[in-house]
């Protein structure tokens, strides 16, 4: 299958949304109360707060298409650290997703690999992210990468308290974290 993968404009913004929307919900959408869902997918997949970061260039969205429309999104922005990288120039991939009936079609690391370029040119040496303890298959993706784990944090989406594991790579020749 052919894709491509750019940086988002703000016409992209409804089907990032919708992507954001479904794949978050069928990942946590057992375990997490269903109002407490619902206040989550307002809040952080509002098409007004994606377009705005989007023109304001508050974040770096990435999206993959083929002929089927949007298949996959990265978000990239720099955000409060962690502990472990308090004194790192890294900056955070908030979100990676791909319609899973995409999945093992080369998108993830396809998005991988631009938000790399795009962290480099912007003079980052890192990326950091979460992933939710039990995404064996973005766990998976993310150390065949290169990615190292740091440890785990809690991730609330509500109430429910839900384990991340903390990840960092490395972006360029003998940056590592001790």
């Amino acid at each position: 299958m052919d894709f491509e993968t750019r940086l988002a404009r703000p016409e992209d913004v409804a089907a990032i949304v919708e992507l954001g929307r479904r794949t978050f919900a069928l990942a946590y959408g057992d375990i997490v109360l269903p109002s407490d869902m619902d206040s989550y997918l307002a809040k952080f997949f509002d098409p007004e707060l994606l377009k705005s970061e989007i023109l304001a260039k508050a974040a770096t969205y990435f999206i993959t298409e083929t002929e089927q429309g949007v298949v996959g999104y990265a978000k990239l922005a720099e955000t409060e650290r962690p502990d472990q990288l308090a004194d790192k120039r890294v900056i955070e991939l908030i979100r990676l997703y791909v319609r899973p009936e995409n999945y093992g079609m080369g998108i993830g690391n396809g998005l991988l690999k631009a938000v790399k370029q795009q962290a480099l040119a912007a003079g980052f040496k890192g990326l950091w992210l979460r992933v939710w303890e039990k995404n064996n298959g973005a766990i998976r993706l993310y150390e065949r990468d290169g990615f190292k784990r740091l440890g785990i944090e809690p991730y609330f989406i509500g109430t429910t308290a839900n384990p991340v594991v903390l990840m960092f790579e490395g972006l360029t020749t003998g940056e590592e974290l001790y």
